[in-house]
């Protein structure tokens, strides 16, 4: 950092012009990795470079270079105005901007409209993408970067593809099973049942047969996340020696996971079971239980169909129709709207009013009348 102290480079904002989001960006965490202590270095060597300073750190771990910059977790609020005021972004190389060529693109341009700097590790000064010569470097660096990825994607096809065909797993183990490795980080060597999370899978199992009037993949999901059960993603993270975290358990995963015939210890591609050479499924270890048990929570959880509507148990204002007592007009709620939207009820006039739209906002007061609610319904005079 040419001799520059820590403590001068990273300070909060001060309204200099030069204070600069740190950008960090790692596709996958691995305990013997130092990208992240190279990648700070770099950052902060090539902010000093320009005089200017870090005011935060928006690191992306575990985060696809294809993802988007507006949409990953830690960045994205930054690009979209939402975590305070920054004066530009500095990283270690345009790949960690992403890794595809529209995205840079879109984010160097977005720096530029709203004069702001772009700076990365190993290039003089800012990029100037109103020069064209560093326009065509930047492009030159992404396209890079993306040609980069496509060869990693496409080794990786191929190589799940050469690995299904000889009966072996390729990524994350189905939830409560795993990985058995003689060397740390080898091949996979076999596959068994987790000694708890399986033990969790069946036990949600057995209840859900034992009583399917009144325990439902949702009333389970509660259950496990009151208990401090760690979700699939948060339970694998501490099986590779990672902090637990993930989301919770969602009704959806759970449902997911029972029907799925992973749990009968199949091999799996594209969530259907992988025939061999023998025209059998793959079975990669013992199942969580046996295909009739399978079949069974397929028909208890399959015959459970959720009503077209949800209705609360409360009553809440303007949660049905609301009848206006001048043009017969019916005002419903939108979703996701902060007005309402009047329709008619009944075709023809009342009043000398002819039906039609009417807008009406929240904060609308009647002026004649109340309304109260009538036969699940709020009726009122106000003349529309």
């Amino acid at each position: 950092m040419h001799g520059t102290a820590p403590h001068t480079i990273e300070r909060p904002y001060d309204g200099c012009g030069k204070c600069l989001l740190g950008v960090r960006r790692l596709s996958r965490v691995k305990l013997a990795t130092s990208s992240p202590e190279r990648q700070r270095e770099s950052v902060l060597t090539a902010a000093a470079s320009v005089g200017a300073h870090i005011i935060g750190w928006a690191d992306d771990w575990e985060v696809s270079g294809a993802t988007d910059p507006m949409t990953r977790p830690m960045l994205g609020p930054w690009l979209r105005d939402e975590r305070g005021p920054c004066d530009g972004l500095v990283a270690a190389a345009v790949d960690r901007l992403g890794r595809n060529v529209v995205d840079c693109l879109n984010t160097g341009y977005k720096m530029r409209d709203e004069k702001k700097m772009l700076v990365t590790y190993g290039h003089d000064g800012a990029w100037e993408l109103d020069d064209p010569a560093d326009e065509n470097r930047f492009t030159v660096e992404a396209w890079g970067a993306q040609m980069e990825h496509r060869a990693i994607q496409r080794r990786n096809r191929d190589a799940t593809i050469k690995t299904r065909a000889a009966g072996r797993p390729k990524g994350k183990p189905s939830c409560g099973f795993q990985y058995v490795r003689k060397v740390m980080g080898g091949k996979i060597d076999r596959i068994e049942l987790h000694p708890h999370a399986s033990e969790v899978i069946r036990e949600v199992a057995r209840r859900i047969l034992a009583d399917p009037e009144n325990v439902t993949p949702s009333s389970e999901a509660a259950r496990l996340n009151r208990a401090g059960e760690p979700s699939p993603a948060g339970h694998l993270g501490m099986m590779y020696g990672k902090p637990a975290g993930g989301r919770p358990w969602s009704p959806q995963s759970l449902k997911n996971i029972l029907l799925s015939e992973a749990t009968l210890g199949y091999l799996m591609h594209q969530h259907k079971p992988v025939l061999g050479k023998d025209g059998n499924f793959v079975r990669l270890c013992e199942g969580l239980w046996d295909r009739a048990t399978h079949e069974a929570l397929k028909k208890v959880i399959l015959a459970r169909r959720a009503p077209w509507t949800r209705r609360s148990n409360r009553e809440y204002l303007l949660t049905e129709i609301a009848l206006c007592g001048s043009a017969t007009l019916g005002c419903t709620p939108r979703r996701r709207r902060t007005r309402l939207r009047a329709t008619p009820v009944q075709p023809g006039t009342r009043g000398g009013v002819t039906p039609r739209t009417v807008v009406l906002h929240r904060s609308f007061t009647p002026i004649s009348s109340t309304p109260t609610l009538k036969n699940g319904s709020f009726a009122s005079s106000v003349t529309a």
